[in-house]
């Protein structure tokens, strides 16, 4: 463990702030029966009858096989995209992103963003999504397919695509400084993709469709877990087998999944910034709408944002001065 002081360092000099671990650790509590209680709504949309760990297992395993999961990839990656471009959630969309499998160097991400560097020449960016090989066990395949379901493809869609990771690297390009243009912070980078999905729930995506709510929350209470067990297992709070309950009670994972995700904790301390970043932006949010009142609008905030690049959240405030 690396202990309090240098677990609130170690997170909060890369992003020019300071850190307080023990409200980081309520806001993770909170946000955990925030995420939870629209889970429970989205599942009685589904079956009443049903608590959400006894559906989302079934849900799980609706998906395509090996073969129709690029074909549903681009599918919803042209829908995300559309829908972005509609309602005007990011401020660029142009370029060309393209699915396929990922390179052998990296099959062993499930979903994943490359886009072409600011500085380097503009091409097509590449939604990785990367089917398991069929020479693997049916149980391993059974278990990488559930990734992909038809539950949670579409939020990571949103997340890897529009309006998250390829519509923040189409404003990097256009960022104004080289500083702002290459300089990341993955906190606000993986922060923004993920409070996106939300911001596609609350704007109507897939409005007919409780899944999509769904899916949106099995993968937000992995992250808020990540969170609060990455300042548990080294502030010395909770040990690995703590951990892997709590991934179990509350995100629902099964036990050798919830291990490995406290396990990672243990070699992986700043792995909670998704919600972390995430966190940092709905609060701008609340500040943008105070300061801005009748002139807030989600375009505008966006745009002021997506202005500094990829900022650490420290400097988020920057978007309420200049936007």
């Amino acid at each position: 463990a690396l202990g309090a002081a240098n677990l609130a360092r170690l997170m909060g000099v890369a992003e020019a702030t300071e850190v307080d671990l023990g409200r980081l650790a309520e806001r993770a509590d909170a946000e955990r029966d925030r995420i939870m209680a629209i889970l429970t709504e989205a599942c009685a949309r589904l079956d009443p009858d049903r608590k959400p760990a006894e559906l989302i297992p079934e849900l799980l395993r609706d998906h395509p096989d090996i073969e129709g999961v690029l074909q549903e990839a681009r599918q919803q990656t042209a829908e995300a995209i559309a829908f972005s471009r509609e309602r005007q959630l990011a401020p660029y969309l142009d370029g060309e992103c393209l699915v396929g499998p990922a390179p052998e160097s990296r099959s062993w991400a499930m979903a994943m963003m490359c886009w072409s560097a600011p500085e380097e020449p503009d091409g097509p960016s590449w939604y990785y999504v990367t089917p398991p090989d069929p020479s693997w066990p049916a149980e391993e395949i059974e278990e990488w397919l559930s990734v992909f379901s038809r539950t949670t493809l579409p939020a990571i869609t949103v997340h890897e695509v529009a309006p998250g990771h390829f519509a923040h690297g189409r404003a990097l390009r256009r960022a104004a400084t080289p500083v702002r243009r290459i300089l990341h912070s993955m906190t606000f980078c993986e922060g923004w993709a993920h409070y996106v999905e939300e911001v596609c729930l609350e704007e109507g995506f897939r409005a007919g469709d409780p899944r999509f709510a769904v899916g949106f929350c099995v993968e937000a209470l992995i992250r808020v877990t990540r969170l609060a067990c990455a300042i548990g297992l080294h502030t010395g709070a909770m040990d690995v087998a703590e951990a892997t309950q709590r991934f179990m009670r509350d995100a629902f994972l099964a036990r050798k999944g919830a291990a490995s995700e406290a396990q990672r904790g243990t070699f992986d301390p700043t792995y909670g910034r998704y919600t972390w970043g995430k966190l940092a932006i709905l609060d701008l949010r609340e500040q943008a709408k105070a300061r801005w009142g009748a002139g807030f609008s989600l375009q505008r905030f966006h745009r002021a944002m997506l202005d500094l690049g990829s900022p650490p959240i420290g400097l988020l405030g920057t978007a309420l001065e200049r936007g």
